[in-house]
């Protein structure tokens, strides 16, 4: 049986009494500590016969909090990554000034148990939640009798010396380490727009681009040359990618420009993934065009050498 999404919008006021399990966390990039939460809650709810769901924010608390403008997943890549793992329900809800002004109290009783029916609460030891975070696992602990459900928690996941953490993979996204965020992420960071028409630049040196245009505020890996994949319309194609400001032509704005192995299509308007695999040199300024074409010639070569070693 095909499955289906099923969203409760608690913006409206909606109610799901089906007995469910429920993850908790700011979940910013569906890493693989979030997994972790994810994979309990789709155990627990074979054994039991439960509905696995999780509560996701329409914004990331972080966004609200801190204004941290840059995310590394919106809610539809969210959505879309849990229920290709499995869970079909999702709980959304904004941060209001109602929502964030609720007591632990009341988002335990008026949330989790009158409107979403939780029998079993899945969170990571660090959670906390309610008025001034004031929430933690100990209350949801303490608070299990009352209302019925049972609190799992799971414990922080390490990699070597790393706290997986979206704010750890944030930096490395920032230092250019693409494959230690990739290793924390559990999959390779990507970022999702529509390709724009651009400055013909890249035709006119003999490597064509597809300027992206993000349909979300995603973290940007560091400014510089990477060998990716790009996805149309589901089909998977390698290419070389330079995120920068073109310094050669002294241009100040940020640009997403990927030159496309083995293809020859116009994709103008289309929506495309772009997904990193490796960090291959930083944007630099080269003295002529003559440099910059000799430079785009030997990344060709250095990224066809790539795609022969790559292991999908």
């Amino acid at each position: 049986m095909t499955r289906e999404i099923k969203i409760i919008d608690l913006d409206e006021n909606s109610i799901d009494l089906t007995d469910k399990v429920i993850s908790l966390g700011d979940f910013d990039g569906l890493h693989r500590g979030h997994m972790s939460l994810i994979d309990k809650n789709l155990e627990i709810s074979k054994k039991f016969n439960l509905e696995p769901s999780v509560l996701f924010f329409k914004k990331n608390s972080k966004e609200v909090f801190q204004h941290l403008k840059y995310n590394l997943s919106s809610l539809e890549d969210k959505i879309s990554m849990a229920f290709e793992k499995g869970i079909s329900t999702f709980a959304l809800v904004s941060f209001s000034d109602e929502f964030k002004n609720l007591s632990p109290y009341d988002f335990i009783k008026k949330i989790l148990v009158d409107r979403l029916n939780a029998k079993y609460i899945v969170v990571g030891e660090n959670f906390t939640f309610g008025l001034k975070s004031k929430g933690n696992v100990e209350y949801l602990k303490k608070l299990e009798e009352e209302f019925g459900y049972k609190t799992i928690i799971i414990p922080l996941r390490k990699e070597n010396s790393d706290i997986i953490s979206s704010t750890t993979i944030r930096t490395y996204l920032k230092d250019g380490f693409i494959d230690k965020a990739n290793n924390l992420l559990g999959y390779n960071y990507k970022i999702k727009g529509k390709v724009i028409s651009g400055e013909g630049r890249g035709r006119n040196l003999g490597y064509p681009t597809a300027n992206l245009k993000l349909d979300f505020n995603y973290a940007l890996p560091k400014n510089g040359v990477y060998f990716t994949k790009v996805f149309i319309d589901d089909k998977q194609y390698f290419a070389m990618t330079d995120i920068g400001t073109n310094p050669t032509f002294e241009d100040q704005e940020i640009k997403i420009e990927s030159y496309i192995f083995d293809f020859n299509e116009n994709i103008y308007g289309k929506k495309i993934i772009l997904e990193f695999i490796e960090f291959v040199r930083d944007d630099v300024e080269f003295k002529n065009a003559d440099e910059l074409i000799d430079q785009l010639h030997f990344d060709y070569k250095n990224i066809r050498e790539k795609i022969k070693n790559y292991k999908n």
